[in-house]
């Protein structure tokens, strides 16, 4: 009887949570601006804005406390990749931590780009912690979309 309960678990029954949060990644898996972050479950990430005009792609990387020679930024396709590491500061000994919540080791961002670019003429600077990648927009990816007129 006591099988019935919805308590009661055995331990050969699926975990239906984790099931549907695989579910939802694999879902979002293909999306522009997709964090696959999530899906490496490595231990911090920096904080990203993602904007778009007319002529380029512009994404901004808070990464502070690192240096340029810690960050590698790679293009395959339309994933841009973001990866780095942010060294560990030493702790002091005779020193009590109430808290201890700024991150540090390696990181990785990828973002499904949602528009072709050109590679030979992206752009990346690297100052006061902030990554901007200025990615210019192949000549396709800036036609014009036309309007279709419904009848």
């Amino acid at each position: 009887m006591f099988d019935l309960l919805p308590f009661k678990r055995r331990s050969n029954a699926p975990d239906a949570i984790s099931e549907m949060d695989d579910m939802i990644k694999k879902m979002w898996f293909g999306f522009p601006f997709h964090n696959l972050q999530g899906d490496m479950d490595i231990g911090w990430s920096p904080r990203l804005d993602v904007s778009e005009t007319d002529e380029a792609m512009e994404i901004i990387a808070d990464l502070p406390g690192m240096e340029k020679k810690d960050i590698n930024v790679s293009l395959e396709d339309d994933l841009l990749i973001i990866k780095g590491e942010r060294k560990e500061e030493k702790e002091q000994k005779n020193k009590q931590y109430h808290t201890i919540e700024r991150r540090s080791g390696s990181f990785y961002r990828a973002l499904r780009l949602p528009v072709e670019v050109q590679i030979e003429k992206s752009q990346a600077t690297f100052k006061d912690g902030v990554l901007t990648l200025k990615l210019p927009k192949s000549a396709e990816s800036k036609k014009k979309v036309a309007q279709i007129e419904i009848k």
